[in-house]
């Protein structure tokens, strides 16, 4: 018995020990070991350390006298709370599971976009992989992504992770629109990807002379050719300066919101808590800014989440991808597409809705 519960244990792949919320509780622990904290520097830890919502299912198991995690604090006099654990560092170690689970992502072909063939080789080394990428089939995802296994498009990669650490100018032939070529020389601001289309995108502006700089937006599979651009050379004493120039210094970037626009309001979904989905919510939109609260009166939990306009078909289907445990009370706009969808699938499976087929 004993060993049937310890292989339960070690088939944990994210335990409760190693994932954010242990490090939200574990800082709570090492910081009311120091000195006592109230509830309110707890809410902060939580927000800081694992998602904005946590404290609303931590602290409950940690404050209250009934909660199953309130043998780890002690309550003061005064209302603050102390570490029962004394001035223990809690560390935790990578699991044989874990270790299992990182050798699998080595096998993403993405994954040698950051990391050279060698290094892959040495963190996989006689650890067994706990999946191959074919035992998935991923159903909302386009099938043309990019050419992950090209070398031509790895050096690029790395080619614009060189330019964004350096914050230097890039030089670049792009296939636009048309098959046309375009040389271009930008900044790097961001990559983005964006796991719908399985692509990357480069976030980037286009200094113009004598005018400001345009925000670019490129696809990274239809650069052709990429380097860095030559550092700017050192002005030597004695010698006249020289013009303004209209490139945007390297060590300044742009703010990101000229790369996007936000919708007029957010989409407001209310989540019943059925099937773990107030925190499969909080994890599947940990990316968007967000705010959620409890309505005490229906027993749901009311989340806002603030999103681009160009990110909607993708929100929209992240939504319908959570089936009756939520309910998306606004925009309206949001609201119809979502109703034509699943009239056009359900037409789609089983004919006209209300139809006799």
């Amino acid at each position: 018995m004993q060993r049937r519960i310890a292989m339960e244990q070690e088939l944990t792949l994210f335990d409760k020990l190693y994932c954010c919320y242990y490090q939200a509780v574990r800082q709570i622990l090492e910081e009311a070991a120091c000195s006592p904290v109230s509830k309110k520097r707890m809410e902060e830890i939580c927000e800081a350390t694992a998602f904005k919502e946590s404290a609303l299912s931590i602290l409950p198991r940690l404050t209250s006298q009934d909660g199953p995690w309130s043998c780890l604090l002690h309550k003061t006099e005064d209302g603050l709370f102390s570490s029962a654990l004394g001035d223990k560092t809690l560390k935790a170690p990578l699991s044989r599971l874990q270790k299992s689970w990182i050798s699998s992502v080595c096998q993403d072909p993405r994954f040698l976009l950051f990391f050279t063939e060698e290094e892959r080789d040495f963190i996989k080394a006689g650890i067994p992989a706990l999946y191959q990428e074919e035992d998935f089939y991923y159903y909302d995802r386009f099938r043309n992504g990019d050419p992950y296994s090209s070398a031509m498009y790895r050096e690029h990669f790395r080619t614009i992770l060189a330019g964004l650490s350096e914050k230097r100018l890039l030089k670049l032939s792009y296939k636009g629109k048309n098959q046309l070529l375009t040389d271009l020389k930008v900044l790097p601001v961001r990559l983005q990807y964006s796991s719908k289309d399985d692509k990357f995108r480069l976030l980037c502006m286009r200094p113009r002379n004598g005018r400001s700089s345009l925000p670019y937006t490129l696809n990274v599979g239809k650069i052709l050719s990429c380097r860095l651009a030559d550092p700017p050379r050192p002005v030597k004493e004695n010698v006249s300066k020289p013009k303004p120039s209209s490139e945007p210094p390297s060590s300044e970037l742009p703010s990101l919101s000229i790369f996007s626009q936000k919708a007029e309001e957010p989409a407001v979904i209310e989540i019943d808590g059925r099937r773990n989905s107030l925190e499969r919510c909080m994890l599947k939109f940990a990316d968007y800014e967000k705010h959620t609260v409890y309505d005490e009166e229906k027993g749901v939990y009311i989340c806002s989440v603030y999103y681009d306009i160009q990110d909607e078909t993708e929100l929209l289907i992240d939504l319908l991808s959570f089936g009756p445990v939520i309910r998306v009370l606004r925009p309206e706009r949001l609201v119809e597409q979502i109703r034509e969808r699943v009239t056009r699938q359900h037409r789609w499976l089983f004919g006209e809705v209300g139809g006799e087929d």
